[in-house]
């Protein structure tokens, strides 16, 4: 079984860091002082790695200490700020969760309440807490490629809705 760290080395090209410059953010939050902060730019591939394992890093469910990135200890980045918007142009949100995210899946349920959870508004329903659970406690592989697909589907309804594409 791969680690994340091994599973992300596999994937990233050698000039992953530079590719990422300006154009990947990564959300990840303090450990001690529960700051959010946006990260950007990378010095080097190991560099875009850390900020990838701290934005991944939850507490307990991933081990007991936190990543070390440019010398000091970070968590994942939802625990504080879950869909940062930037300053500039236009950002497409991406979410896991039925919402009102740009790119997410479909609400099916019969109520429309809205919980916000870190600058993120989710809808409450049974799907939603199902999609957390699968987050923690990975389903099947079949199951797993099923959520691929229907992820897939969610941005090209995103991109068709957008005139992105036809």
């Amino acid at each position: 079984m791969l680690t994340l760290r091994e599973g992300i080395e596999e994937i990233l090209p050698s000039d992953a860091h530079s590719l990422a410059d300006d154009r990947l953010h990564v959300s990840i939050t303090h450990s001690k002082s529960g700051e959010n902060r946006i990260v950007s730019r990378f010095a080097s591939r190991d560099e875009l790695i850390k900020a990838l394992l701290a934005s991944s890093f939850v507490p307990v469910y991933a081990g007991i200490r936190p990543v070390e990135f440019q010398g000091q200890k970070w968590i994942d980045g939802g625990f504080t700020d879950c869909l940062p918007i930037l300053p500039v142009g236009r950002t497409i949100t991406v979410s896991p969760f039925a919402g009102p995210q740009d790119v997410c899946p479909v609400h099916r349920g019969r109520f429309s309440s809205h919980l916000r959870l870190a600058k993120m508004n989710v809808m409450f329903s049974m799907e939603n807490i199902i999609r957390l659970n699968q987050a923690l406690f990975p389903p099947s592989a079949t199951r797993m490629q099923w959520l691929c697909q229907e992820g897939f589907d969610d941005t090209v309804r995103f991109l068709k809705k957008e005139a992105w594409m036809h």
